[in-house]
């Protein structure tokens, strides 16, 4: 019972991870309508976008790197709960330094719970496994 919660949880958060991507990168109007009339450096505005469109591409990646972890975690395969570990840590890590640096902004809370979420449900798959015993 605690192994399906756990790999429904993991599931779900792979999916608004990877998914997340595309409503980032729809976002990028509001890039758009915040820096387009500074003068800024072409070289600067133009490294905005990629970066923008860069980060879409991250969260996709890490998105489908969970579904993989997801399908091994359930199959038996722990080996692989580390890969799934180090995105988690990355979502905690940026999302606390997000908390801080934003004065408490609440979506970056949200990049801590993804994170916590995954881990702690990957790690309930990991240490229930039959190949982790």
């Amino acid at each position: 019972m605690i192994k399906t919660f756990a790999s429904a949880v993991f599931l779900l958060d792979s999916l608004v991870i990877g998914l997340g991507a595309f409503g980032h990168g729809m976002q990028v109007r509001h890039l758009h309508a915040a820096i387009d009339g500074y003068p800024i450096e072409a070289d600067m505005h133009s490294m905005l976008y990629i970066v923008w469109y860069f980060v879409s591409g991250c969260m996709l990646t890490y998105g489908a790197t969970h579904l993989w972890v997801w399908t091994q975690l359930r199959r038996g395969n722990t080996r692989t709960f580390p890969l799934a570990a180090l995105i988690g840590l990355l979502y905690i890590g940026i999302g606390g330094f997000g908390l801080i640096y934003r004065d408490g902004d609440p979506f970056m809370a949200f990049f801590v719970a993804l994170g916590a979420v995954l881990l702690l449900s990957g790690y309930t798959l990991a240490s229930r496994s039959p190949a982790a015993h």
